[in-house]
């Protein structure tokens, strides 16, 4: 259903809960760095009208499938989804945007696929169960603090041959980090 922004949060306003305050802060402020005048609200998550790019999800569900046809995982896009456990992300996004993971402390095992070229900074910190998480390719951009204080991350799979890539853009130090880095064979 195609709506104004000032729609979209009135109407999600008139539902939200007490403790819904923080998805609709962020929300808002999401809506407010998007230069379009209409979005769609699916139930689950906030889109611009043409659904390549997800600006919001306020779900609340384990598990969530993104779309196909999304290009972009906007900022902040999942932060503090503590129910969240299974994301599957699919083949048409590009962008995964700052913080967009961040605090998902349920998240276990991801899957970024080989048409992801961005990951921004912070985007999977702070994911407390996260354990492994494999890459279907080789990003252009990979920010270093894409897994910041992911504590129990063990390791992360990267395509063959790319293993200096994924060690200098994270500046892996096999002495320091917990986690291992490890080329799929």
């Amino acid at each position: 259903m195609k709506e104004s922004k000032k729609a979209i949060l009135k109407s999600l306003s008139k539902t939200a809960k007490k403790n819904d305050r923080f998805d609709m802060l962020v929300l808002n402020m999401a809506l407010q760095k998007i230069d379009c005048e209409n979005f769609d609200f699916d139930g689950d998550a906030v889109y611009t009208v043409d659904h390549k790019y997800l600006i919001y999800c306020l779900s609340q569900k384990d598990s969530i499938s993104i779309p196909e046809g999304t290009e972009v995982i906007g900022e902040m896009a999942f932060r503090h989804k503590k129910a969240l456990k299974n994301i599957v992300i699919p083949s048409t996004v590009k962008t995964i945007g700052q913080d967009a993971f961040y605090d998902c402390d349920n998240l276990d095992n991801l899957y970024i696929p080989a048409s992801v070229s961005t990951v921004r900074g912070y985007c999977f910190a702070e994911c407390g169960s996260l354990k492994t998480v494999t890459f279907g390719g080789v990003p252009k951009h990979l920010s270093r603090h894409t897994f910041d204080d992911s504590e129990d991350l063990h390791r992360i799979v990267v395509p063959k041959g790319s293993l200096k890539f994924f060690q200098k853009a994270l500046h892996y130090d096999p002495a320091d980090d917990e986690y291992l880095i490890i080329e799929k064979q």
